[in-house]
């Protein structure tokens, strides 16, 4: 039989479709550096308490500061891929993300994150303000360059890391002029707190990994999980605390005051079974990641409702 051949056509528009592929698998990479699920919960967060503050700024003022906001979250987490690209590869959980599989070279993603990261910070120095600016360095440095090294030597690295994680909000409100927004300060104490039932249920179902990958983070240093679940538990239950505290005190309304205890209670559930699965806990450690995970939608959204 004949071999099938390429019209000439075909063969000229061969080599650029290859090129094009080529960059969309680029681009595909880099967009998987920025961890954007991660990313979408600080960016939301960041957000949710820019809105808290009344309107003024206009459209074009709250474009440039998402997009300073998206850039710095890119940045930040871009530059934890790229620290512990060779941790990685050990991991299973991990070695699927594009530094491991070759996708995208150490060079070009060092390269990425410093290049989000910058663009983040003169786009909210010169067009948004100062202060904004600040606290997006602050979060990119606390996350980048001391949670993710912290991660291979100490137990803490995890409460050190949520505080870059509580970050967002105050940025969202300083970047709308109001860094002082009760909104924002409680969103921020919330997400210091609920950040840690959320790594835990993630730590203890990937435990073996975070241990063979050689993190003595909690869930990987506790054999049994009780520890883990003891401080999930306390954990949440500051959590309970910080996100009513401020309806008892009369800032936010009604409708506040019910989504808050609501969700406190469904996390409270989740992490309770989770202390008490003795024997096997990774369906009730499971369970309690999504609670995690469905807890803060709710909550951002009757945040900003509250403040209107």
């Amino acid at each position: 039989m004949n071999e099938p051949t390429l019209s000439p056509a075909a063969l000229a528009t061969a080599p650029n479709a290859t090129v094009a592929s080529g960059w969309q698998q680029t681009a595909r990479a880099l967009f998987q550096l920025c961890k954007p699920r991660l990313a979408f919960f600080s960016i939301l967060s960041a957000l949710a308490a820019y809105a808290s503050v009344p309107a003024g700024a206009g459209w074009l003022h709250l474009m440039l500061s998402a997009t300073g906001i998206t850039l710095a979250a890119g940045g930040a987490l871009s530059l934890n891929q790229w620290w512990e690209r060779p941790i990685d590869a050990k991991m299973q959980r991990t070695a699927d993300r594009p530094l491991p599989r070759g996708q995208v070279s150490s060079p070009v993603a060092l390269a990425w994150s410093l290049t989000l990261s910058i663009s983040s910070l003169l786009l909210l120095g010169l067009w948004v303000n100062p202060l904004s600016a600040l606290l997006a360095a602050s979060t990119i440095v606390l996350y980048g360059l001391v949670y993710t090294p912290l991660k291979r030597r100490t137990r803490w690295a995890t409460e050190i890391g949520s505080i870059s994680g509580a970050l967002p909000p105050l940025l969202g409100a300083a970047a709308a002029g109001q860094v002082h927004t009760p909104v924002a300060w409680t969103l921020a104490a919330i997400l210091l707190f609920w950040q840690m039932p959320h790594f835990y249920g993630i730590g203890w179902m990937y435990r073996t990994d975070y241990r063979k990958a050689g993190f003595p983070l909690l869930p990987a240093i506790d054999p049994s999980g009780q520890r883990t679940a003891n401080w999930s538990l306390g954990y949440t239950i500051g959590l309970g605390i910080v996100s009513l505290l401020p309806w008892f005190l009369g800032w936010f309304n009604a409708l506040y005051g019910v989504v808050a205890l609501l969700a406190f209670a469904f996390m409270l559930w989740r992490t309770l079974q989770f202390r008490n699965a003795h024997e096997n806990r990774d369906p009730a450690a499971r369970k309690m990641f999504l609670a995690t995970v469905l807890y803060l939608p709710p909550i951002l959204i009757a945040l900003v409702l509250a403040a209107k």
